[in-house]
């Protein structure tokens, strides 16, 4: 019979070490606030705790990504604001020219420097940079698309002829495009290269030549180039403007899906505070059994051995 009081205090002492480790488990769980610290603790929930961890930090990348762009695309709607008044300047500066009653060769040569400082302002503007980077180079942002070149036709040179590719990624797996090239929005092109209708560096270019030359027809259709560059040039501006809507949408899809996936995280690894505690209370009182179970055991072996 002794054999067996031995064997029966290791399975109380057993006992006493699994309540001791659920105990440090209840008591870690309600200091911290969290109820899965290791997979044993909940290995179903696991996996789907990594798979909403995973998300969130997509979706922080992904508000990160909106932020930088939301940069980006307020500017280029600041910078073809400008530029639209820049033509809307022209186009005054033109209508004056266009006079026969008023206009002199002299009247027309000043106004051909005026006009000369709105293409210097134009191309200022195709130059526009956010951290460094060209916004209307295309994929080729770390160059200046155009500069100003009275050899060429239109009076400036291409620099780069990089399209534009990127696009940004929206929380729902949808993407879009976030910019235009300064060829696409100043310069636009027909098939056979030649300047296509709304082609403003050619416009102000043509205005120019014919203030100089003191060509009232020329100065007329200049005008009427510069009248159709002026609505191409908002056309493009729109561009931005719908670009600027899908971003705050999806900046908003980002946060609302931020706060579903928190919620859902906490539920799935936040500690029920009240039945943690009931538990904790279970477990002291088992423990605390347990070793009075434990101490009659051990007096009752001390008693046979002094039998024995």
């Amino acid at each position: 019979m002794f054999p067996n009081i031995s064997g029966v205090t290791q399975q109380y002492l057993a006992n006493l070490n699994q309540t001791e480790s659920q105990l440090q488990k209840a008591t870690s769980q309600i200091s911290s606030g969290i109820a899965v610290q290791q997979a044993s603790d909940n290995p179903t929930a696991v996996a789907e705790i990594l798979q909403i961890e995973s998300s969130l930090a997509n979706n922080k990348q992904i508000q990160s990504n909106m932020v930088g762009v939301t940069a980006e695309v307020n500017t280029a709607d600041s910078a073809l604001q400008s530029a639209i008044q820049q033509v809307t300047n022209a186009i005054t500066l033109a209508t004056q020219g266009s006079s026969s009653l008023t206009q002199t060769a002299d009247s027309r040569a000043a106004l051909a420097q005026q006009v000369a400082g709105i293409q210097q302002a134009l191309v200022g503007i195709a130059q526009t940079q956010v951290n460094g980077r060209y916004i209307f180079s295309g994929d080729q942002d770390t160059q200046a698309p155009y500069q100003l070149d009275a050899t060429q036709p239109e009076g400036v040179q291409q620099l780069v002829t990089s399209s534009s590719t990127r696009t940004i990624q929206s929380v729902d797996g949808t993407s879009f495009a976030v910019a235009l090239t300064a060829q696409q929005i100043f310069d636009p092109r027909n098939a056979d290269s030649t300047p296509a209708t709304g082609n403003v560096f050619a416009a102000i270019q043509n205005l120019m030549t014919a203030l100089n030359n003191n060509d009232t027809a020329g100065i007329n259709t200049a005008l009427d180039s510069l009248q159709a560059g002026s609505s191409y040039l908002n056309n493009q501006l729109q561009f931005y403007g719908e670009v600027e809507n899908r971003v705050t949408e999806a900046t908003s899809l980002a946060t609302k899906f931020q706060t579903q996936q928190t919620t859902e995280l906490s539920s799935l690894q936040e500690t029920d505070i009240p039945t943690t505690a009931t538990e904790l209370s279970q477990l002291q009182v088992q423990q605390q059994a347990s070793m009075s179970v434990e101490s009659n055991l051990l007096q009752m072996k001390n008693l046979f051995n002094y039998l024995a």
